[in-house]
């Protein structure tokens, strides 16, 4: 009898805000609470930084905050006057060069630094109503320095569908990371085999192109191979899978079962798909009710498919604050 087991995950490398689940390092000496960074460190390797400590503002320090003059993005401390522009800019560079192997950051929302989306931005002098539309300072070199890693907010984790994506992502890199990056050619064939369908679900294009490179091997070294299939995989996991994408998977998987399953199950799973497709259903029950067929009808090449299980199931909790 064939039972399905939970997959043995690499450990994903993030980058975070010291001030989120580390330290009491924020401008006012609190920290920043997250549920899902707190659970994550059981299941990740992080390198938390605080950007502006590094850079010798306090704990507590007087606020900072961004200012444009005309094209020109500016770190300033109001209260000083204190331009912090190219300590920030030195400290960030200097130390993203310095970390390898990064799978993910979770910098803190609407920060000054790390902040990266919806970040005030104050015209020069920072006495006018400030724009919303900016990046923080060592956030932008993150985007600049690492423009294929997936970046994320606490604040914005909270979303069910951009944590999923974002753990998926992570987690995917990871095992490319510490299975493939050091292998052999057959390493990358495994680690295509069982990413077939969630590679799908991202994009049918980029899935076929990595399908072509695996399948010309003898066209190409290995280190010319992990680095075209990195970069491809990289540029299809920005995609956010979307519900008629999952739909076509899980009906592709579903006709693996379509002829030993009752015309009453067959109705069940249907109906199902129709409530996720509406939103009513998040993906995660039609995964599961496909899993229980995988598992009474011992198909060991879906058992396999990461599509199922991309990251590990303690945290696939519906709900993080």
């Amino acid at each position: 009898m064939f039972f399905l087991s939970s997959p043995d995950f690499p450990q994903p490398h993030l980058v975070s805000s010291k001030c989120i689940e580390f330290e009491s390092c924020r401008y006012n000496g609190l920290i920043i609470r997250s549920s899902l960074v707190k659970k994550l460190k059981n299941y990740a390797d992080f390198t938390p930084v605080c950007p502006e400590v590094e850079i010798g503002l306090g704990i507590p320090r007087d606020p900072i905050h961004l200012e444009k003059d005309q094209d020109k993005i500016e770190l300033i401390q109001p209260s000083t006057g204190y331009n912090c522009t190219g300590k920030m800019s030195e400290f960030a560079d200097s130390f993203l060069m310095s970390v390898g192997g990064v799978d993910g950051f979770i910098l803190k929302n609407k920060s000054p630094s790390c902040g990266v989306k919806a970040v005030k931005v104050y015209p020069k002098g920072g006495m006018s109503r400030p724009w919303t539309d900016g990046v923080g300072l060592f956030a932008a070199a993150v985007f600049r320095c690492f423009p294929f890693t997936p970046v994320e907010d606490e604040g914005r984790l909270r979303n069910y569908h951009l944590r999923e994506n974002f753990l998926t992502r992570i987690y995917t890199l990871a095992d490319f990371r510490e299975n493939v990056l050091n292998g052999d050619f057959g390493d990358i064939l495994e680690f295509h085999r069982k990413n077939k369908l969630l590679f799908s679900s991202y994009s049918q294009i980029h899935s076929r192109q990595l399908g072509r490179l695996v399948s010309n091997l003898k066209e190409t070294t290995f280190p010319e191979l992990v680095e075209k299939y990195r970069n491809t995989m990289k540029k299809m996991l920005q995609n956010d899978p979307l519900p008629p994408a999952n739909i076509n998977v899980l009906m592709h998987a579903f006709g693996y079962f379509s002829n030993d399953l009752t015309s009453s199950e067959k109705e069940f799973f249907l109906e199902s798909l129709e409530k996720y497709r509406q939103g009513r259903v998040p993906l995660l029950v039609n995964q599961n009710l496909l899993k229980s067929w995988i598992i009474r009808f011992d198909n060991e090449y879906l058992a396999d498919q990461t599509f199922f299980e991309p990251y590990p199931e303690e945290l696939m909790e519906i709900t993080f604050i």
